[in-house]
Formats: structure tokens, C-alpha cells, sequence
């Protein structure tokens, strides 16, 4: 029959090393989340970061046309566009000369 009692105590060592364990994991799980965490915000905002504006890239589109190019600035003065390329090329074979 039941005595009205346990018989045994309760493993202080277990409860011990339950708890620990528990705490141990819950550690790890809280780092490992948080680097992985702040290793995906910083992958995003490098990301956001590296990737040019559709109107950033517009700019140097143009500008780069511009740049490139000849043209007409203002025939009636004689003033023309020429490439950037061209003009130091003359710039160069004016200060040599």
C-alpha cells in the first residue's frame, strides 16, 4: 500500500543539470538567431546599398552621352561638342606643338 509519502528524494543533480542544459541551448539558440539575424540586415542594406538608383544610373546614362558625343552648340558662333576623348587628344597636340 502507499505510504502517503515518497519513499525517495528528488534528484537535486538532475533537476540541476536539466536546468543548465535547458539554459545552454537557450543561449545557443539566442546567439545563432542573432547572427543570422544581423548577418541578413547587413547582407540587405549592403545590398540596397551597392545597387545604383534607377535615376543614378539615368544620370551617368546621360551624362555619358553627353561626354561621348559631337554636336552643335551654337552653329551661327561656330560652337561645337566634341568627345572628351577627342578634346584632350587636341589639348595634348596643342601643348606639344
Amino acid at each position: 500500500m502507499s505510504s502517503g509519502y515518497e519513499k525517495k528524494d528528488v534528484s537535486v543533480k538532475g533537476i540541476v543539470g536539466g536546468t543548465l542544459t535547458i539554459v545552454v541551448i537557450i543561449v545557443v539558440f539566442v546567439v545563432l538567431l542573432r547572427d543570422y539575424f544581423l548577418y541578413n540586415v547587413e547582407n540587405a542594406v549592403y545590398n540596397e546599398a551597392a545597387a545604383p538608383s534607377q535615376e543614378l544610373v539615368e544620370i551617368r546614362q546621360s551624362a555619358e552621352k553627353l561626354i561621348s558625343q559631337y554636336g552643335v552648340i551654337d552653329k551661327q558662333n561656330g560652337i561645337y561638342q566634341i568627345p572628351i576623348d577627342r578634346a584632350m587628344e587636341l589639348v595634348v597636340e596643342d601643348y606639344n606643338r
